[in-house]
């Protein structure tokens, strides 16, 4: 009796480690995750609490990346809504020039613009008025980023992104703060567009070097380029010893678009010491850089912080979308997904898709 007792019990133990194990590995795993911190409160205090959370230490002097608003815009996010803790972290406010014309195309009136939406509480630098810096960078599309000089002034950044839709990429949060960001106009212009070529059969030998060097088999075994799956790099024009490849400018759009996004935010941050807020209010279907933007189609959805950019931005597209009650709202209100951005950041290994999402109450 006391044998068979025995064995009962040990088939016990075996039953409860198979039934337990499985929970605490899934238990295990979820804390493993990057946490994204959330509060449905978006006021000076709980911006404040989100902060804290993050438990960043910066290291020199701190930068505070914002949008400063397009003039005609009325959506940027509100400035007081920042000052106490950028004040209480003797912050200063960081920015780059645009690429096209408009109040924030020159230092000057970019700094008059910040200053005139009521950012003036704190210094305000434009890290390309001294010119650029190239930093070396290896993907699919660059072999180099180009940000603004005044980016080497800083030891860290908080990156303060205000969650919203955008005409190009869906949408647009830290990812996007970050490559456009703090790409100078010349960064900015090669996310933007790409070089389509053409070859010149009268010069090509065939020798099979852009074929190996086209990143995404783009270029055919007789030498002919499928525009479709073209992504416009420019690595076979650079490629060809014979100058047998033309190329000419052109607007990158799409999947491809995104992806040089997410590789930008990857060359930007490298090396650096970043954390990020993302604040879902004001959304509407258009940038903060457009003069003029649509009404915001949706209220106020709350505060994100994480210090991992890629699950904070994932987090927020949920949030947003859950409130909406549709799967891809923004693709619904611009007529592009920014889910390939998502994708791609995490294939490339700048953060998580998966998050725990911690609640400040």
């Amino acid at each position: 009796m006391k044998k068979y007792s025995f064995y009962a019990f040990l088939w016990a133990l075996v039953c409860l480690a198979g039934f337990y194990g499985p929970q605490a590995l899934a238990k295990a795993q979820e804390k493993a995750l990057p946490e994204v911190y959330f509060s449905k409160e978006i006021s000076p205090a709980r911006l404040k609490a989100a902060y804290a959370r993050l438990d960043f230490k910066p290291q020199g002097k701190l930068g505070v990346k914002v949008h400063f608003g397009e003039e005609g815009n009325d959506n940027y996010v509100p400035p007081a809504l920042l000052r106490e803790l950028v004040t209480g972290l003797k912050g200063t406010f960081v920015e780059t020039n645009t690429l096209y014309g408009g109040s924030r195309s020159d230092s000057k009136t970019h700094i008059a613009t910040a200053r005139k939406h009521g950012w003036g509480y704190a210094p305000v630098d434009i890290l390309d008025t001294d010119g650029e810096t190239a930093v070396p960078y290896k993907g699919k599309y660059f072999n180099k980023v180009y940000v603004g000089k005044g980016m080497a002034k800083y030891g860290s950044f908080l990156v303060v992104s205000h969650f919203k839709g955008h005409g190009g990429a869906g949408f647009g949060g830290a990812l996007k703060n970050l490559a456009m960001g703090f790409g100078s106009p010349a960064g900015k212009k090669a996310q933007h567009s790409g070089q389509f070529p053409t070859i010149r059969y009268s010069k090509c030998i065939k020798c099979g070097i852009c074929i190996k060097e086209c990143p995404v088999g783009a270029i055919s075994a007789d030498y002919v380029i499928d525009r479709a799956k073209c992504i416009g790099c420019g690595k076979c024009v650079e490629s060809c010893p014979y100058k047998a490849i033309a190329s000419a400018p052109a607007s990158t759009k799409g999947a491809a678009f995104q992806e040089k996004i997410a590789e930008y935010a990857q060359g930007v941050t490298a090396g650096g010491r970043f954390t990020y807020i993302n604040l879902l209010m004001n959304i509407s279907a258009a940038c903060d850089c457009r003069s003029g933007a649509p009404a915001p189609f949706m209220g106020d959805v709350g505060i994100l912080a994480s210090a991992d950019p890629v699950a904070l931005d994932q987090a927020s597209f949920d949030l947003v979308n859950k409130a909406a009650g549709i799967p891809d709202v923004f693709e619904h209100e611009t007529g592009i997904s920014g889910v390939r951005a998502l994708e791609y950041a995490e294939k490339i290994g700048l953060g998580s898709r998966k998050y725990r999402l911690v609640e400040i109450k």
